[in-house]
């Protein structure tokens, strides 16, 4: 409880004040600056390393994840009020859930894929987030609750995204009127599903948002090493998300799972949006998987925050993170 009144305290501090005492400590990086406020919240994050854990500890940590998402919200209160409800997908496992704002901007309908590296976060996780996504938005959102790993190699995951996506369609929405979303690993789940159809033929989505997402099994960029540590995300960390998540080595070679050997043609993938983070160790990836979109020809927009770390989105009450996030759901309004 005392953590609790600290932590909205914090967030309740004016934006000046972090300002004044960045003066005094600032973290330089490519000529970029910590955000203050950001640096400081870093201390409120617990961390852990990955390989410690075992497999059989890992539904306890999904469950602690969970609970630490309902013991304090990071995310602003949703700017109108949205409805929410589950929907179970028929003849699957697979549960959605449905966010309706009260007031509808778009008749754009959102496929959402959650962050937490493929082995952790769940619809509940990012609940908060998707009723502030909606509200600002004016959007209807489904928020999947994919299979995970360990449990769940590739390309579980992703036959879970194109039996929610190939549901919408069914359910009368046309390929025009959707669009994907995902933060981390549901970024690179986005991105995957998109790659998928426009291999296989199949009706594309008319667009995507990939907030910082995973992009390549590689991790040897120059961010990769700069931030390896101390930023939320860390390198050990994500190298043992992609081991958990690959079934064989023989992954490293499906575009599908690393999205920097895809063959990309023009008019034949879905107009993309990527945000990346300055402080974080997948931002050159992201950048590199940018440039490979408009090598081809292919309409995509990169949104660079400089000050930020990976995970932003989800802290968004920090005052940085929320001009970031409100800026790209603006950016994000225009094609939807």
């Amino acid at each position: 409880m005392f953590k609790k009144i600290i932590l909205n305290f914090f967030f309740f501090l004016p934006a000046w004040f972090f300002e004044f005492i960045g003066i005094f400590n600032k973290t330089i990086s490519r000529g970029h600056i910590l955000d203050s406020q950001t640096k400081i919240f870093l201390n409120f994050i617990p961390t852990k390393d990955l390989d410690e854990i075992v497999n059989i500890d890992i539904p306890r940590i999904r469950s602690s994840y969970e609970s630490r998402a309902s013991f304090i919200s990071t995310v602003p209160k949703p700017v109108q009020s949205v409805l929410f409800e589950d929907i179970q997908i028929k003849q699957s496992n697979l549960r959605m859930r449905k966010y309706s704002p009260s007031k509808s901007y778009t008749n754009k309908s959102i496929l959402y894929f959650h962050g937490g590296g493929y082995a952790f976060g769940s619809i509940e996780t990012h609940h908060e987030l998707l009723m502030y996504y909606s509200a600002y938005l004016g959007a209807e959102i489904y928020s999947l609750g994919y299979s995970l790993s360990p449990e769940n190699k590739f390309p579980v995951a992703l036959a879970d995204a194109m039996t929610s996506y190939k549901w919408l369609l069914n359910s009368g929405v046309l390929p025009k009127n959707i669009s994907l979303c995902g933060d981390s690993a549901g970024g690179h789940l986005a991105a995957s599903l998109s790659y998928k159809l426009s291999q296989d033929d199949l009706p594309l989505p008319d667009s995507q948002l990939l907030i910082y997402p995973m992009i390549s099994p590689g991790c040897k960029t120059e961010s990769f090493k700069l931030y390896e540590s101390n930023y939320f995300l860390t390198a050990s960390n994500m190298r043992w998300i992609w081991k958990k998540l690959s079934d064989n080595n023989m992954n490293n070679n499906n575009p599908c799972f690393d999205l920097l050997g895809g063959v990309f043609q023009k008019d034949k993938f879905p107009k993309s949006i990527i945000v990346t983070a300055g402080f974080d160790p997948l931002c050159d990836e992201a950048e590199k998987y940018a440039y490979l979109l408009h090598q081809k020809h292919i309409n995509i927009h990169q949104l660079h925050y400089p000050s930020l770390i990976h995970g932003f989105a989800s802290m968004s009450k920090l005052k940085r993170a929320k001009l970031a996030v409100d800026n790209f759901l603006d950016e994000y309004k225009k094609i939807l």
